[in-house]
């Protein structure tokens, strides 16, 4: 067995394999070791049941038990496994977004504020394709989006709001690029597998996006490949990479925080406004984002303003939006059709390609590529 990379607290704990893992003595030694609990508490029961709708990876909530924890000892946690589905399974490993995840907790989550939930254990086998986080589980107290279901204004501007707050901790950081899970390989792999992808796509697809759009799919896939190496310019920051409602929580409670952000798999260094593009092209519809989208970027250029950020312009800013809404477009007709298939996640991914589309015919993106 291949032996897990460690992340900074070097854990002890093995890495859980599969939900009957899961045991209460696996989270006792778990939490003990990322200092949830102290050496002398137990869980003595834990009842996992799956949640949300990932495609790339397992998400499982913990109910909990202890015999002699303190009174804020979590009740509930969030644990992410690898998928069972060999073929999300494979993506994500060759794509090192298990990896990717437990080192953002590790080395930079801390830094972007309290819209990320707190990690309380992790480790990555990255070779073997094993990994597994404990999170904390922000349910109680907040609604998890929905895409397909779309958001209206306010929504929206926490979403992008909330990007500067992200990204001004790190604007600038030259130790980002040094880091091993941040290289621009992965995301050059992504980009290759987009045309041997096209005819599976359209074959999928083809009956629930407009003509336009299957042209579109048709012309810029063949260039896809060299998307990030010809299109993408700096500055760079740390992105989420998959900004969408499902992987978002709005608080419900004065304590909640009005956003909080998970899933960060997809993290990597790209252009500050492809998380921008990734949510106004998939959470709202065409009409909402034409109406609102100068000001919503607006109001983001000014917070990392106001957060000390300088030498990146509002005409920078439109302009990185423009050479970003490429991304969900052509990384949408790769994906679609190499993790699992559901009913919910082909209206999800047509959903994206089509308000990608529209947001790159509108931006005038097309001329970059082709």
């Amino acid at each position: 067995m291949t032996s897990p990379s460690k992340i900074a607290s070097s854990p002890t704990v093995p890495i859980a394999d599969t939900v009957a893992d899961l045991t209460p003595s696996w989270f006792t030694a778990a939490l003990r070791e990322g200092r949830t609990i102290a050496e002398g508490d137990a869980v003595t029961s834990a009842e996992t049941e799956a949640i949300g709708t990932g495609q790339v990876g397992l998400v499982v909530l913990a109910h909990l038990s202890y015999n002699n924890a303190a009174a804020d000892a979590p009740s509930t946690l969030v644990v992410k496994l690898p998928s069972p589905d060999a073929g999300s399974r494979g993506m994500a490993e060759a794509m090192g977004l298990y990896e990717a995840e437990v080192r953002f907790y590790e080395e930079i989550a801390s830094r972007l504020g309290p819209a990320i939930p707190r990690m309380h254990w992790g480790a990555v086998d990255a070779p073997g394709g094993r990994f597994t986080l404990v999170l904390d589980d922000l349910s109680g107290d907040a609604d998890v989006g929905n895409m397909v279901a779309g958001c209206g204004p306010e929504r929206a501007a926490l979403a992008i709001g909330q990007l500067a707050d992200f990204q001004a901790p790190v604007w600038g950081d030259l130790d980002l690029p040094a880091r091993p899970w941040l290289d621009q390989t992965r995301t050059d792999m992504m980009f290759a597998a987009v045309e041997p992808a096209v005819d599976l796509f359209l074959e999928r697809f083809a009956d629930r996006l407009a003509p336009e759009h299957l042209d579109l799919v048709r012309r810029l896939a063949p260039h896809a490949a060299g998307y990030r190496a010809s299109v993408w310019e700096p500055p760079y920051v740390v992105a989420h990479s998959d900004y969408r409602l499902d992987n978002m929580l709005f608080g419900r409670t004065p304590d909640a925080p009005p956003i909080s952000v998970v899933d960060w798999q997809g993290a990597r260094l790209a252009p500050p406004l492809l998380d921008a593009a990734v949510f106004l092209a998939s959470c709202v519809s065409p009409q909402d984002r034409r109406a609102h989208e100068r000001d919503l970027l607006r109001t983001y250029h000014d917070r990392l303003v106001t957060a000390g950020v300088s030498g990146f312009s509002y005409d920078d800013c439109q302009e990185s939006y423009s050479r970003c809404s490429l991304w969900p477009f052509l990384l949408g007709i790769a994906v679609s059709v190499t993790i699992v298939q559901t009913e919910r996640g082909d209206a999800m991914w047509a959903r994206l390609v089509s308000g990608a589309a529209e947001l790159v015919l509108d931006t005038g993106a097309a001329g970059l590529l082709a």
